[in-house]
């Protein structure tokens, strides 16, 4: 089976859908010829790598203001054009490549100038933006399957899919072989010491967590970066516990940043639409301070602490509860997101796609 996987920000992010891809194709790579068409920079990999319409940074965060959103609706705005011209870029090594399955992962713009070719291809996406307006127009734009990404988001999207689109439920893999046994780093933070690890947007909270590190006697350590940097850094300044923030790190050394701390905590609003993060804090066993909803409890299941994610005294509350506990032992939890079981499910889906 040949695939052709089409995300733009690959090579420019290494977090987020990013890493869930790279983590997916290199994977189905062992069984299939797979094709990764993106615009950041080429890294070995174990699957096929090609870059179009280069870009050196993410396009523009998502509008906030009403002109914006308008504009962002129409497919007028800064990211849609980059969308569209990467795109059309793509579709001549579509053509060559000649893919069974293509998996389009910018949204529905995308796929609509996808759904122009004349190749036998069948377009599946991920619902990797969560549940809200991005998701619905991508199912909206009618591919052949769509991909939810937890139970909530299976029942929302299944009313609004269209005959035409099949709807299933996937969750985000993770490889457990490279989070056994890592090395420790050497933080400089007193313990015990609580993590966030998260693209700076203002629906992660984040700037909430920091105000609730300030009610506890915990070290804090960011691992993020984006539009609420400048904000952040007035907030750290006024922090009194001691803290250590990395704007970006390594994919392959995450592990051992999970291994060194002693809680996890990651608050997002509900669109939030999955949060690998709290899958690798599972295999670390840290305690994870989570957002009250049905897609964070599904996720990490009943040893969860989980508060409301804009409340700051919830927030400090569950962080001073996770700091009482041990090391929780989640390999129950996590059986079901092993990338060999979930890689085996897509690859049934994509062969009943193009029979």
């Amino acid at each position: 089976m040949k695939i052709a996987i089409l995300h733009m920000t690959m090579g420019l992010v290494e977090r987020g859908s990013e890493g869930v891809i790279d983590q997916l194709a290199g994977e189905l790579a062992k069984r299939n010829k797979v094709l990764v068409i993106q615009s950041g920079k080429i890294k070995k990999k174990e699957y096929l790598v090609k870059r179009v319409h280069p870009l050196v940074a993410p396009p523009s965060p998502a509008p906030k203001n009403i002109i914006d959103k308008f504009l962002f609706r129409l497919h007028l705005d800064d990211e849609s054009g980059h969308v569209a011209e990467f795109t059309k870029a793509a579709l001549p090594l579509l053509s060559q490549f000649d893919p069974d399955i293509i998996v389009a992962i910018n949204g529905s713009l995308q796929l609509r100038i996808l759904q122009d070719l004349t190749l036998k291809a069948k377009i599946v996406t991920f619902g990797h933006a969560g549940i809200g307006y991005h998701d619905k127009h991508t199912i909206q734009s009618r591919p052949d399957l769509f991909i939810a990404l937890t139970p909530a988001a299976d029942n929302w999207a299944k009313p609004i899919a269209g005959k035409s689109t099949k709807v299933i439920y996937v969750p985000n893999p993770i490889d457990l072989t490279e989070y056994k046994h890592p090395k420790k780093v050497k933080l400089n933070l007193d313990s015990p010491v609580v993590m966030t690890a998260s693209a700076l947007s203002e629906y992660k909270n984040v700037l909430n967590v920091v105000e609730a590190i300030k009610q506890t006697h915990a070290s804090f350590l960011l691992v993020g970066d984006g539009e609420q940097s400048h904000e952040l850094s007035k907030t750290f300044s006024k922090l009194g516990n001691s803290f250590l923030w990395i704007k970006r790190l390594e994919q392959s050394i995450m592990p051992s940043y999970f291994a060194s701390v002693d809680v996890f905590c990651f608050t997002p609003d509900p669109q939030e639409a999955f949060g690998m993060v709290y899958l690798e804090a599972m295999t670390a066993g840290l305690p994870i301070v989570a957002s009250d909803d049905p897609i964070r409890r599904d996720i990490i299941g009943s040893q969860g602490i989980y508060v409301d994610p804009r409340n700051v005294d919830d927030i400090a509350s569950g962080i001073n509860n996770a700091i009482q506990k041990d090391r929780i032992d989640y390999s129950k939890e996590l059986k079901r997101y092993d990338i060999r079981i979930i890689t085996s499910s897509l690859e049934e889906e994509f062969h009943d796609l193009i029979k």
